[in-house]
This record gives C-alpha cells, sequence and structure tokens, in this order.
C-alpha cells in the first residue's frame, strides 16, 4: 500500500479542520480550547484509505498568524498540501504567507479547495477560483487542480477525494535507505503505556525493540512499540505518520522541536551553510549579522546571519549565506529551512541547507563562488571529496561523513570506495583521508626528520612517539601508516625506536669528526672511572647536550658502552673489564662486592653500576651479595 502525508494550508478560518472531518470522519480539533474558540491552535492528524492501494495521512495545521510556527513543523516533512481558500473572503494573508513556507519548504504538488461554496453564490465561486488562478500564477502550485467544496453539505467531497487520488499517483514514494529521522511534533503519556512521541517520519527506518536517541539532548530510549495510523506496525518508515511508544524516558524529558534518531547517527551544528531566497515583500534589505528566527522542523532558534559575499541581500534575490547558532540544531544537508523576523510576526525567506559542519569563511574570499557552486551543483561524490578536505591531516571518520552528507553508511561506502580508486582518497580503519593531505603529511615528516637532523647532527635519530607529537594532530593508525609508506619509499629507516633520514649517519662534517676522535681518545685514557658528561663537556670545551648527543650517536655505532644514565665507557675498555671478571670467576667460581673493588681497584660510585651492567647483560647472575657465572 503506498503512504503518503498530506499538509493542511490556508488563512484562520477558512474551514481546514472541519474540511478534514468531512473527507476522513476524524475530528483534529482535540484541545478544550479549540473546540471552545473554534480555531485550531496545535497540530492535528487524520488519515483516510483510498481502497486498498493508497493510506494518505493528514496533518492540520494551525491558520492563525501566532501559530505560523506550529505550521511550519507540520507542513516540513509532507508530500503534497492541500491548500484551502475559503468562498466568502478569497486570498487573504496568511493564504499568502502559508503558500510562501510550502514554496520554501520545495513542496510542488498540491490540490486547491475552496470551502465553504454553501455560504457563498455560483458568481462569487467564480471570482475566488479567477483570484485563486492569478495568485498562483508563478507559483509551484500553477496549474493545480482547484475543487469547489462545501464540508457542511458534501458538495463535491468525493470530487475532492478523487482528486487527492489521482494527485498521489505522481507523488513519490519516500525510501526506507538513508538516516531515521522523526521530528517530534507531540509528546504525551497514556495510563499503561507512559511516554509516547508523534511525528512524520521523515526519512529511514526504525523497528520495535531498537534503541533511539534524542537530539540534541544526548537521552537514549527504546522504541517499546509502533502506530501508523491508529494501527500496531513493527517499523515506522519514511513517509508515515507515527507514534512511538518510548521505555526508559519520561514525558517531561522530550519536548516538540527535539530529533529521534537512532544513536549517533546525527549531530548537532552551531553553524549551517545554507541557500537563502529572500521573498519578494516590501521589506527593507537584511544586513550582515542581522538576527532572525529559524524554523527547522519542529525546531525554532535564533540565528546570526552571514552574508558570504555581500553586505545586504535584498527583497527577492537569493545568495549563499551562513548561519551562527547560540544554541545547536539537529539537521542534515539537503533539509528546507524558514525564516522570520526576529520581531516581526512574518516569514521573510528561507532555502536549502548545504553544509552542516562548515568553518568560518573568510567573507568575500575569492573561494566562495566555487564553494557554493560545488555544494549546490556537485554530485555526492564531489560533496564527498569536499568533506574529505576539510577533515584534514586527522581526515574523516566513515560515519561522520555519512551524516555530513546526509546518507546511510552504505552508500557512503560506495562513494569512498569510488575516490580510493581514483587514488583522491585513502581509507585508514574507518577513516578517510584526502590524498594531498596524506601526502603533505608525508612531506611534513619527513621534513620535520631533516630538520631534527640538522639541529642535531649527533642524535642517530628521533624517537616514534617524540616524533608523532611534534607533527601534526593525527590518530595513530595514520601516523604509521605515513611512517610506513615513506619507509616502503626508502626516503627513511627505522631501528628500533629511533626513526631517521636514510644515510643521515653519514653526513659528518669534519669539525665533528675530529671532535669525537678526540672524545673517543679521553674516554680509553679514563679507563673505568670517565667523568660524567657534564664533566667531560667542561673538559672539552663544548655544550653539555652536544656531548651527551655524541655520546648516544657513539653508542649507536657500537665504539662506547652506555652503562647507567651518564655514564659511557669506551668499548675496548668494557671488553676488557668484561675478560678480568670471567677470568677471575672461572678461577674463583663467585665473587663479592669486596673481591670485585679489590681485584680492579675501583671506588663504589663505578663498581654498584658495572655489576649491575654485567647482570643486565647476563654474563653473571646475583645471589645474595655474589655474583657467579650464568651458565
Amino acid at each position: 500500500m503506498k503512504k503518503i502525508v498530506i499538509g493542511t494550508a490556508g488563512h484562520i478560518d477558512h474551514g481546514k479542520t472541519t474540511l478534514i472531518k468531512a473527507l476522513t470522519g476524524i475530528d483534529c480539533d482535540r484541545l478544550k480550547e479549540e473546540k471552545v474558540r473554534g480555531i485550531t491552535t496545535e497540530l492535528g492528524f487524520a488519515h483516510y484509505k483510498f481502497g486498498d492501494d493508497l493510506l494518505v495521512g493528514i496533518v492540520d495545521v494551525p491558520g492563525h498568524e501566532k501559530f505560523v510556527r506550529h505550521m511550519v513543523a507540520g507542513a516540513w516533512g509532507i508530500d503534497m498540501a492541500l491548500f484551502v481558500v475559503a468562498a466568502d473572503e478569497g486570498v487573504m494573508p496568511q493564504t499568502k504567507e502559508h503558500m510562501d513556507i510550502c514554496e520554501i519548504l520545495g513542496l510542488k504538488k498540491g490540490i486547491i479547495a475552496i470551502t465553504k461554496i454553501d455560504l457563498v453564490d455560483e458568481e462569487m465561486v467564480e471570482l475566488v477560483h479567477e483570484d485563486i488562478k492569478d495568485f498562483l500564477k508563478g507559483r509551484s502550485l500553477e496549474g493545480a487542480p482547484v475543487i469547489p467544496v462545501s464540508s457542511t453539505t458534501g458538495k463535491n467531497i468525493e470530487l475532492l477525494k478523487e482528486s487527492i487520488r489521482n494527485a498521489a499517483k505522481n507523488v513519490e514514494v519516500r525510501s526506507k535507505e538513508g538516516i531515521f529521522r522523526l521530528p517530534v511534533d507531540r509528546v504525551f503519556t497514556l495510563k499503561g503505556l507512559g511516554t509516547i512521541i508523534t511525528g512524520t517520519c521523515i526519512s529511514g527506518y526504525i523497528k520495535i525493540g531498537e534503541e533511539i536517541e534524542i537530539y540534541p539532548l544526548h537521552k537514549k530510549a527504546k522504541v517499546r512499540n509502533i502506530q501508523a495510523y491508529h494501527e500496531d506496525a513493527e517499523e515506522a518508515i519514511a513517509g508515515q505518520r507515527v507514534a512511538l511508544n518510548l521505555q526508559g524516558i519520561e514525558k517531561n524529558e522530550i519536548e516538540r522541536g527535539t530529533i529521534i534518531g537512532k544513536p549517533d547517527t546525527l549531530m548537532l551544528s552551531n553553524r549551517l551553510d545554507a541557500t537563502l531566497r529572500y521573498l519578494k515583500l516590501p521589506f527593507k534589505p537584511i544586513k550582515n549579522d542581522s538576527i532572525l528566527r529559524f524554523h527547522i522542523a519542529a525546531t525554532q532558534e535564533e540565528a546570526r546571519i552571514v552574508l558570504l559575499n555581500r553586505d545586504v541581500i535584498e527583497p527577492g534575490e537569493e545568495l549563499f549565506a551562513q548561519f551562527v547558532f547560540a544554541n545547536p540544531i539537529v539537521a542534515l544537508p539537503g533539509d528546507r529551512y524558514i525564516l522570520r523576523g526576529s520581531y516581526a510576526i512574518q516569514t521573510i525567506g528561507g532555502g536549502e541547507i548545504l553544509d552542516i559542519m562548515p568553518g568560518k569563511h573568510k567573507r568575500n574570499a575569492v573561494y566562495i563562488d566555487s564553494k557554493y557552486k560545488l555544494l549546490t551543483e556537485g554530485n555526492f561524490t564531489d560533496k564527498a571529496e569536499y568533506h574529505i578536505v576539510k577533515g584534514g591531516y586527522e581526515g574523516t571518520k566513515r560515519e561522520i561523513l555519512s551524516i555530513l552528507l546526509g546518507k546511510d553508511e552504505a552508500h557512503v561506502s560506495s562513494l569512498i570506495e569510488n575516490l580510493v580508486q581514483h587514488n583522491k582518497a585513502i581509507l585508514i580503519g574507518k577513516t578517510v583521508i584526502h590524498m594531498d593531505k596524506f601526502i603533505d603529511y608525508k612531506k611534513t615528516l619527513e621534513k620535520l626528520l631533516d630538520d631534527f637532523h640538522t639541529k642535531n647532527p649527533q642524535k642517530i635519530g628521533i624517537s616514534k612517539e617524540e616524533l608523532r607529537t611534534r607533527l601534526p594532530k593525527v590518530e595513530s593508525q595514520v601516523f604509521q601508516a605515513a611512517l610506513e609508506e615513506c619507509i616502503a619509499e626508502g626516503n627513511i629507516e627505522v631501528e628500533k625506536d629511533k626513526v631517521r633520514i636514510r644515510d643521515a649517519g653519514g653526513k659528518v662534517d669534519k669539525e665533528r669528526e675530529h671532535f669525537v676522535e678526540d672524545m673517543i681518545k679521553k674516554l680509553h685514557g679514563y679507563g673505568l672511572m670517565p667523568p660524567h658528561v657534564k664533566e667531560l663537556a667542561i673538559e672539552l670545551h663544548k655544550a653539555e647536550n652536544y656531548v651527551r648527543d655524541s655520546m648516544e650517536r657513539l653508542v649507536y655505532e657500537g665504539k662506547v658502552i652506555k652503562v647507567k644514565g651518564d655514564m659511557y665507557f669506551h668499548r675496548n675498555i668494557i671488553e676488557d673489564f668484561k675478560e678480568k671478571v670471567l677470568t677471575y670467576l672461572r678461577a674463583n667460581k663467585e665473587m663479592t662486592p669486596s673481591d670485585f673493588k679489590s681485584t680492579l681497584n675501583l671506588s663504589r660510585k663505578y663498581m654498584i653500576p658495572l655489576l649491575e651492567y654485567l647482570d643486565e647483560i647476563k654474563l653473571t647472575i646475583r645471589t645474595g651479595d655474589k655474583r657467579i657465572l650464568r651458565s
């Protein structure tokens, strides 16, 4: 069965609610105040089955100017408009505003009903009909069927039903694919059931038992039960009016304007890029940095407008703009929004959201026009590449890219695969990085190493962890992938934990060669009692760090042995020392610290570190206070 949602629109007291009752038998005015005052103040809902092949959900919206916010909430997500104009009044202010809203929201299908024809003569009906035709010229509903009806007498109600049925044939059914979203337009409780929310499922689907998240509140609940048009259902799908019975959350924790989605599939936005169409109204130009009311789905927030390539926008113009919010909102690219004045109660424009996570643009920058063209005319592969580039060296998570594009992960995976095949991106784990950024990161890594060697000619290299922290911030797996590619390309090499430019060890100047030769000679002369690095630096008239780096390089080259801390020994001295210890232990089986001291004539300062060194290299093993040879 095909399922679509129709929304009413039109001026207050033009008979929208009465018409719905005549069509469906359902009274959408459920509040006592609505029945007493005779006007709709809240959204109402009805449905009607056209045989076995069409089910129409109907959203009844308030017509009064004070409740336009509710009208926007109801109109967002509908497939077709049922536009109502009363025969005794004709086109009125809210008729025009509601039509503006429908156009901005992208509604291109609808039917116009002339109501209350029982109150006027046929000539008046004809005049109103002509008035409507003139009003619709150049509008999205130009040429739509116009049906005169009476909800009181029932005249032409069946004709209207048939017209709705025919128009519905051309409405494209919403796909179950996509990110599940359901803007909340009503919250209530029922005894024995608990919290219930209602709304129009914009995209995707949700099943009984699944977990949901309430955005932007970051609260979670479970779907206990689902109803679509007062009938139990196993799942709620795009294009349906549904009620969700939620478990694990109270009524006062949810409010109209929140969005129901699956966990971690939507994000909060403090800044949006969008198209902006300023309606052709007798108003003043809108200046950059103006504060306006921003309506999207059931949400209303104040927004500061940033005109990216103009100082003002005149009525009737359309351009590229950015909106900045004090309180974040939930949206996806492709969503439509409505703008109303900050003080005047009037719809002034709206447009389509292009980017839900843009950076702060420099106004009038040369790139603004090309960015606008890409976001409005580019295909999804182009847009995917655009968002990946924005991710910089860190790249973009696969699931975040899904949200930025407003597409499910299966669709996004195919886009990523296409970019990888064309060498425009690289996928590392769940992170996708633009190839230009990845290549630039590798170049930065190599340049940092090159600079390191220039500033530290004595050092053999830099540790992996120090190298990673000096580079732009990325995930460890991205750093490792870049490092491995640099190694494979033959530009750098790694030994143990040290990373260096390949052949950097061979770039030694003559001055350093002479210095190292002198230092090795002195070290040999000190035997088993060398001075600490600080003392040696003073003796050699060199900076302490320079001497220490030189020692570390000699350790790496195998010419010097580091025993403990800043204690360095000439390799030949250590080899001779080991031979003496071996000779003693082979003859005496064991050696105490005092034997060690007297045999080698050492002070305790050197004795303890050297004994521990013998244990570390597994020449000896300690038993109590004695050393014996390891077997």
